[in-house]
């Protein structure tokens, strides 16, 4: 009975699963060309023994042996260019799993950053460690785990055929290196996932003090700071040495019990046919059988050697996609409790908490959100507004009853914050981040927030180019750039923190009107604002208290 994988190690070996589903075609190439070489092995081998067999102990002369020597010089042939077929394959499947595997860890920053949640400098290391750990996986294990199977059962057979003492040596001995390995598996899975692990955690705790430098130095806290690091770099240090430590144990062990039983086989081999034993055929020994078979029992080993070494490659892309498919797989489960479903039309909340530290509690008042509102939170700075919209966003763990209806899923919420995430790109790019829209409808937007005048002061208008984080408009430009995205965008719930903030009023009035129409055509829109302006518009105001100090 196998052991029960972890829920880690099940979604790895699942997302390892999917891409090697969109790698099948090369993978399968990649193994005919195996399989090919084996064949090839095996003519060439008993090209060789035939011609030992017949120079050496027949006497015949080497002219006469023409057709053996062409069977020798294509099996050759074929024996060296084969494996360049096959390494061509397995480099195209691992081009195209690397692709997969950037390509859905992109889509996931990209749901992220629509989400409000951009990802952070830290997570740009996903996409080098853990993806180039996936590389041996496909370029190595994923081939050889079918040829371990069938290379060595076709030498077996011939082996079988000529002699079967050998055939059940190698037969007994064969399958101890896969059962060692099975043994094996399970420790080096966890030790490379905890591997790839500290990897991740070293890139983000270097990345987090390069990036507060100033913070830290301001503080004095070098020390602490240098602390910190290094006991990453000593964690990392003790699980590389880890990995490495089993890799080089279990390939002793390995190289151990290959050895012992091509030693059997030669063992057997020369004392019968130096008519030191007669028994189970050892006397019907010739020197082309006994060559032939000497000479495939390496053969035998070699597939099973270079699945015990690929084998480590499956352990490092097990544990580096266990960082990959953790994200997509932690976000929804976060979203989903945060997002739960309802069979009522309104959004609501009851006895609903927030614990931020140990002694520091955020209590909130029940409340009802009718669909189709405009409602705002409001109450003195620090009191939770803008951490109880990360609740609503899936982003904060709660304790209490959270409840919305279907159609707030994931994918129909948009998030307007106070500082909108605005890339260096063009006018219309940055609009178009949900979805594309037609230029006609974009301007009408513009239109209801005032943004038609900055239209036509700019020469390019909608592909003017902006800078990183909107470099090039105005505070109040940007907001409503944001806005505008949020209100083209569809969504059934609209979130917004601060939208008024630290805005001339034309911009503020803009803002306020456009947040009250969309409510009037629909759209739950849910507020935390200090805004008098806009809480008078709104269709109702919830009052949250400074948080609770707990004991």
């Amino acid at each position: 009975m196998s052991a029960k994988l972890s829920p880690e190690l099940e979604a790895a070996s699942l997302y390892l699963k999917e891409l090697a589903v969109k790698v099948k075609r090369p993978i399968q190439w990649a193994f005919f060309f195996g399989l090919l070489k084996t064949f090839a092995i095996v003519v060439q081998l008993g090209c060789i023994a035939y011609i030992a067999q017949s120079v050496l102990a027949e006497n015949q002369p080497v002219e006469s042996l023409t057709a053996v020597w062409a069977g020798l010089i294509v099996s050759t042939l074929i024996r060296v260019s084969a494996p360049y077929w096959q390494q061509g394959f397995l480099q195209q499947a691992t081009f195209q799993a690397s692709q997969a595997a950037r390509a859905q860890l992109f889509d996931y920053w990209r749901r992220k950053t629509h989400a409000g949640m951009p990802p952070s400098a830290a997570d740009g290391a996903l996409q080098l460690d853990p993806i180039e750990a996936l590389k041996g996986y496909f370029n190595r294990y994923l081939v050889q785990q079918y040829l371990v199977v069938f290379s060595p059962l076709v030498i077996l057979i011939i082996c079988f055929y000529i002699n079967p003492v050998v055939g059940v040596l190698l037969l007994l001995s064969g399958p101890v290196i896969p059962l060692f390995m099975a043994l094996v598996g399970i420790g080096a899975e966890r030790l490379s996932q905890k591997h790839a692990q500290q990897t991740h955690a070293l890139s983000r705790i270097f990345t987090d003090k390069l990036r507060n430098l100033a913070t830290i130095q301001l503080f004095d806290a070098g020390d602490e700071a240098l602390s910190d690091v290094a006991t990453a770099g000593e964690e990392y240090r003790q699980a590389t040495m880890s990995t490495l430590k089993v890799a080089f144990l279990s390939s002793a062990v390995l190289e151990f019990f290959s050895s012992v039983a091509i030693a059997g086989v030669a063992l057997y081999v020369g004392f019968g046919l130096l008519g030191y034993i007669s028994w189970f055929g050892a006397d019907e020994l010739t020197l082309f059988s006994g060559l032939f078979v000497l000479l495939l029992a390496p053969e035998y080993f070699a597939p099973l050697r270079q699945f015990a070494q690929s084998y480590h490659d499956r352990a490092a892309a097990i544990g580096a996609a266990s960082l990959l498919a953790e994200p997509l797989e932690k976000t929804e489960t976060a979203r989903q409790s945060a997002l739960s479903e309802s069979s009522k039309a309104v959004i609501h909340w009851h006895n609903l908490s927030v614990q931020l530290t140990p002694e520091l509690v955020l209590l909130y008042p029940d409340m009802d959100i009718s669909a189709g509102t405009l409602t705002v939170l409001s109450g003195p700075s620090g009191s939770g507004k803008s951490t109880l919209l990360k609740v609503l966003l899936g982003q904060q763990p709660y304790s209490g009853t959270l409840e919305l209806q279907e159609s707030f899923g994931s994918e129909r919420i948009a998030y307007f914050a106070q500082q909108p995430f605005l890339t260096a790109s063009s006018i219309r790019n940055n609009v178009n981040l949900y979805q594309t829209h037609a230029d006609a409808d974009i301007v009408e937007v513009f239109e209801q927030l005032n943004l038609r005048g900055l239209l036509q002061q700019l020469p390019q208008g909608l592909d003017t180019h902006l800078g990183e984080k909107g470099v090039g408009l105005s505070g109040g430009e940007r907001r409503r750039v944001a806005l505008a995205r949020c209100m083209l965008s569809g969504r059934d719930l609209i979130i917004a923190d601060e939208p008024t903030e630290n805005l001339d009023e034309v911009s503020a009035e803009a803002i306020r009107q456009a947040l009250k129409r969309l409510a009037q055509n629909g759209v739950t829109v849910i507020a935390a604002s200090h805004d008098p302006k806009l809480k008078d518009a709104a269709d109702q105001c919830v009052n949250i208290t400074v948080a609770e100090v707990g004991p």
